[in-house]
């Protein structure tokens, strides 16, 4: 049997974590950011023997967070994207630059068979990236995510302050404008990369949409799509398998 792996998926505004073993999620679960500590209640009894961990909440939450793994005693991965491994040919300008979580998922997508596909992970902010068949990364977008799109208009305009709505066919309220204009500008960024995908590789490719608010802008994204959850998480526990840890 494969030894217990913790996966731990540091966002902007959360922590997410799994226990996976020889295949299956044991249990899942998240914290804020600012209560990770809280993670030793389910680490400590489950005794698992390594940690993979993508971190994208800067260098003061990563140290206090390794500093935290290194004292439970176990080997932790900090992933980091490469140029090439896991399946994923990483075309960045820079590899090393790529987002852990965003990489995370790309070698979810590989490693799962989900190959070609635009892959969207939908939170605080929203990336868009293309994979071709051959697990070849080509680049994607980075764009602020509804909430931090709604934050923008409410503090840089006098009108639009406060204002609730829903997506309409034709807005006729500030609110709808607005609330319209926020999953439509992301929907567009979506359809976009995936017809530039479609154009390069010749044949019709599906999106697949991860992240907390991965449900909502798959309401507005055309087939074929795919919800999956935890997109990250998975990814990681992909890398932790490849890794080459010994059983236990």
């Amino acid at each position: 049997m494969q030894s217990l792996i913790l996966a731990v998926d540091v966002g902007n505004t959360r922590l997410k974590w799994g226990l996976w073993q020889s295949g299956v999620w044991r249990r899942k679960g998240w914290l804020p950011i600012g209560e990770a500590g809280r993670l030793a209640e389910v680490v400590v009894p489950a005794q698992p023997m390594h940690a993979v961990v993508s971190c994208v909440a800067g260098e003061e939450v990563r140290a206090v967070l390794d500093a935290w793994l290194q004292r439970l005693g176990l080997a932790v991965l900090w992933v980091e994207a490469r140029a090439d491994a896991f399946g994923v040919h990483n075309r960045y300008d820079e590899p090393a630059q790529l987002g852990a979580d965003r990489y995370a998922m790309l070698v979810a997508a590989v490693q799962l068979g989900l190959a070609p596909c635009v892959i969207v992970g939908a939170g605080t902010a929203v990336t868009v990236d293309a994979l071709d068949a051959t697990g070849t990364f080509l680049g994607g977008l980075i764009l602020p995510g509804p909430q931090l799109m709604r934050q923008a208009l409410g503090s840089g305009t006098a009108g639009v302050r406060a204002l609730t709505g829903r997506v309409q066919d034709f807005p006729r309220s500030t609110g709808d404008a607005v609330e319209t204009g926020i999953w439509r500008a992301l929907t567009g960024a979506v359809e976009d990369m995936r017809g530039r995908l479609s154009r390069a590789t010749g044949r019709p490719v599906a999106v697949v949409l991860t992240g907390g608010e991965g449900p909502v802008l798959a309401a507005h994204v055309a087939e074929p799509r795919r919800v999956v959850e935890d997109l990250v998480l998975e990814g990681l526990a992909c890398i932790g398998r490849l890794a080459g840890w010994p059983e236990r």
